[in-house]
């Protein structure tokens, strides 16, 4: 942290090109003193915050560098490491992490908590200088920051749990960069609910949003996730019902019917262009001409990929001939010579095996989006004994799938329990691919009795060590190690527990 921090001081603090979430540049080699002080600088201060996020969950247009996948799947039993893997996706595949893995270093959540700090801090003078900037502008502007310093620190809380918490501009080298780790419980509920809270009561309402920017249905959809992480459900429930509330991308509030879902017959909009469907939320944009390769590890790249599709969920999906999604997310189709591979992000029709072409593609990674908040909402639902109601919700997602719709009779419905592993699975294969499913296995408590048998199998197979069994009975290693460099530049930094 001591280095991010120490480089924002040098006048470094929006490091990298516009990523094309507005059309203003981020500003770099400024002093902070000296912006600002016009709209302009408001928007090229949001372009360093998204570009910030973008570049830790993308890349950085190089190698397989996006974080995205490997903090949310990459620990699943969604993928597995392929025969050309590195040694982070193989630590990541049979659960022996070390503080060493690249995935282990939070330094880009911290970098992009520094950037949304200092425009928390400027905002609010601008019209000082600029008496054309609008209080709605501002108002905007600062929710958006608000609500990106809360989704770091989900992140963060959920990877590694305790963590330093720092919401304070960092502009003087006067100031110790050192801090100590907090309680998660604080990091929730003195910064993320806060945070997201103050977001939403600032955030424009009934506007139609820019899905590349966090918006009114973004901001209700973390508040959403972050009460049914803590097993809140009725809060959950609260939130994710503000969601139907909002406007999507085509201007028409995202409603609980289902009408504003995308029809499966273009259910791939979502991911080749999320602009131009109603039922995108947040998503983050990748364009090849600004940002270069999206060589995702799931995917397309300039080498062989280090991840495969698991090939357990890979045989089991295809047999089930009436789910539309399969072809649509997994490499399924003889001669294109990716099989295996994601192509959820990708248009099929001209994916080929010419990795040059490939590379070109746009790539643009869900955040939120309709279908997710319509399967969190069942959840909550569920947990909280309405599940004629839940099975609704999931049945919306299950009948565009080209799925049969469950009914109260249905063996999936016999329990609270069992419709809650109906829900997860409805997830896993809605999902595949958005960075959830690790997520959604550690809320649901399922990690051991999940992954341990994945494990176990993938050690047998690869590796023949007999002494590796998963998770066993440690199961402080649902978090990560803190990495090795992080503990050497703070020494009030404490490694958590199997990893010391």
């Amino acid at each position: 942290m001591k280095k991010i921090l120490t480089t924002i001081i040098a006048a470094a603090i929006f490091l990298s090109g516009c990523k094309d979430f507005l059309t203003e540049e981020p500003l770099a080699q400024v002093a902070t003193e000296a912006y600002f002080k016009s709209g302009k600088d408001i928007n090229s201060g949001l372009a360093g915050v998204y570009s910030s996020f973008q570049e830790m969950m993308t890349g950085t247009g190089e190698g397989f560098s996006g974080m995205y996948h490997y903090w949310g799947e990459g620990r699943s039993d969604n993928f597995d490491r392929s025969q050309y893997a590195n040694s982070m996706i193989s630590e990541l595949a049979i659960n022996t992490l070390t503080s060493g893995n690249a995935s282990a270093n939070w330094n880009n959540f911290y970098r992009t908590i520094a950037r949304a700090n200092l425009m928390i801090e400027r905002l609010p003078d601008v019209q000082k200088y600029d008496p054309n900037v609008s209080t709605a502008t501002i108002n905007s502007a600062l929710a958006q920051c608000y609500a990106m310093r809360a989704i770091c620190y989900f992140y963060i809380v959920r990877i590694w749990g305790d963590a330093p918490i720092r919401t304070e501009a960092y502009e003087s080298l006067t100031v110790n960069p050192e801090l100590p780790r907090e309680s998660k419980e604080k990091i929730f509920t003195e910064v993320i609910i806060p945070d997201l809270t103050v977001a939403y009561d600032l955030i424009p309402k009934a506007q139609t949003p820019v899905v590349w920017n966090i918006s009114e249905g973004a901001i209700a959809a973390m508040l959403g996730d972050v009460y049914a992480w803590r097993k809140d459900y009725d809060n959950s429930k609260l939130w994710l019902s503000k969601v139907f509330e909002a406007r999507g991308p085509k201007g028409v509030a995202h409603g609980n019917t289902g009408a504003t879902l995308e029809p499966q017959a273009s259910w791939k909009n979502l991911f080749l262009n999320p602009a131009i469907t109603n039922e995108a939320i947040w998503s983050i944009h990748w364009d090849f001409a600004n940002n270069g390769c999206a060589c995702l590890p799931i995917s397309v790249g300039k080498s062989n990929n280090p991840v495969r599709v698991d090939s357990i969920i890979h045989e089991d999906w295809k047999k089930i001939k009436a789910d539309t999604r399969v072809a649509k997310t997994i490499d399924t189709l003889p001669g294109l010579g990716h099989i295996d591979k994601v192509v959820k992000y990708y248009d099929v029709k001209t994916f080929g095996t010419n990795a040059s072409i490939n590379e070109a593609f746009p790539v643009y990674l869900v955040m939120y989006r309709l279908a997710d908040v319509y399967l969190l909402y069942a959840e909550a639902l569920n947990e909280t004994g309405l599940q004629s109601e839940a099975i609704r919700y999931l049945n919306l997602i299950r009948t565009r799938a080209g799925l049969p719709a469950i009914t109260t009779s249905s063996p999936e419905a016999a329990s609270k329990e069992t419709l809650a592993d109906a829900i997860l699975a409805e997830r896993r294969y809605e999902l595949f691919a958005e960075g959830k499913r690790w997520f959604d296995i550690v809320r649901a408590d399922k990690v051991k009795e999940i992954m341990d048998p994945i494990i176990k199998y993938r050690v047998e197979r690869i590796t023949q060590r007999p002494d590796l069994v998963g998770f066993g009975t440690d199961m402080n290693k649902i978090l990560w190690p803190i990495h090795r460099t992080l503990l050497e530049d703070n020494k009030k930094l404490v490694q958590n527990p199997s990893y010391n």
